[in-house]
């Protein structure tokens, strides 16, 4: 299954936007309501207030009762063969790769999205579905339903994107300090630096 969009703004303020989870509950109700961490506008349970090593980790990253990223929280199809109960618990995994794509591995079906700069300020978001044979066989199967959620998101991000790209437009935009909970965006804009003073 295949998506694509176009949103109103450079493609580094939607991978800043990509790399923190501050927006998250005022943006991502229902991802919120699937990944409870979020909800507290962090990544995941180290950055939460009080974490130490000795923590235990939670038993799972999404709600009680939900495996993976569709409406209702429940597989498309068959659970890929050789996942750990700890790759089961976690439910997802992002693998991030700059400039140009990242990819969430589920437990049933994988998402890629690309991230192509078209203008200064307009991107296009190619995002693709991929799904196991068996899933594809299965009578009714509705990739476009499964895809509704994540690409709910995406348009989500999308629109919070472009506010961003509008209030850097604004006369009144001044640069601030990055908050501890931004240190991703920290490491994206290091490596926008490096690969630009690395060019002739």
């Amino acid at each position: 299954h295949r998506w694509e969009t176009e949103i109103a703004c450079n493609w580094k303020a939607f991978w800043e936007n990509y790399s923190e989870c501050l927006h998250c509950p005022g943006v991502h109700p229902e991802l919120c309501d699937l990944v409870p961490i979020y909800g507290k506008g962090i990544m995941g349970p180290t950055e939460a207030l009080g974490w130490t090593p000795e923590s235990a980790p939670p038993a799972s990253s999404l709600r009680d009762g939900a495996m993976t990223w569709t409406m209702d929280g429940k597989p498309c199809g068959p659970v890929f063969a050789g996942l750990t109960p700890q790759e089961l618990a976690v439910g997802f995994g992002f693998a991030t790769l700059w400039p140009s794509a990242y990819v969430v591995a589920h437990l049933d079906y994988v998402r890629a999205v690309r991230i192509v700069p078209v203008a200064p300020e307009r991107t296009r978001l190619v995002a693709e579905w991929y799904f196991t044979a068996e899933t594809l066989a299965q009578p009714g199967f509705d990739a476009a339903h499964v895809a509704s959620f994540a690409k709910m998101v995406i348009e989500q991000d999308g629109a919070a994107s472009e506010g961003n790209q509008r209030g850097m437009r604004s006369p009144a935009f001044k640069a601030a300090r990055l908050m501890p909970e931004e240190y991703e965006i920290y490491r994206f804009q290091h490596w926008v630096r490096t690969e630009m003073e690395a060019l002739p």
